[in-house]
């Protein structure tokens, strides 16, 4: 039996959701886009949504974090990255917790409610794609107390 091959964005399909990356919600800053899907899943409450982020190199100076209200899941799908983390009781930052990671493509992180940590950098001229999974929620930031510089060991 022959099917004739349709394309998805004209296709509809029961039982499945289909959502086009063009047609994403777009936050654009300096050296990224974040792009979220809107689709959610039901999983027992919560409601879980994912979407990629695009990064590219930037000066690794960081000025602020974000925390969320519960886990998020992060695929690295291409590159490598800097990314900053940092314990935050919500109001302030714990400046001698701050780390600066290199993830190379292929990790996968959880990140703890409540850890602090800001989108990845790309660490040469290759960009950086990763995949978030996450409730629904919030991203509240924190001002950090000083600028920080990521550097690498000897640079300092």
């Amino acid at each position: 039996m022959e099917v004739q091959i349709t394309d998805i964005e004209t296709t509809k399909i029961t039982g499945v959701q289909v959502h086009m990356e063009k047609d994403g919600t777009l936050c654009e800053e300096r050296y990224f886009v974040w792009r979220e899907s809107p689709l959610t899943a039901r999983f027992q409450s919560p409601n879980i949504s994912g979407g990629v982020i695009n990064a590219w190199h930037h000066s690794l100076v960081f000025s602020e974090i974000e925390y969320h209200k519960d886990q998020e899941m992060f695929y690295f799908t291409k590159g490598t990255a800097i990314m900053l983390f940092a314990d935050t009781d919500g109001e302030s930052v714990n400046m001698e917790s701050i780390q600066a990671v290199r993830i190379p493509q292929g990790t996968q992180l959880i990140i703890e409610k409540g850890k602090g940590h800001f989108v990845a950098i790309a660490e040469g001229d290759e960009p950086v794609n990763m995949v978030v999974v996450a409730p629904k929620m919030e991203a509240p930031r924190v001002t950090l107390k000083e600028t920080v510089w990521a550097v690498e060991r000897g640079n300092q």
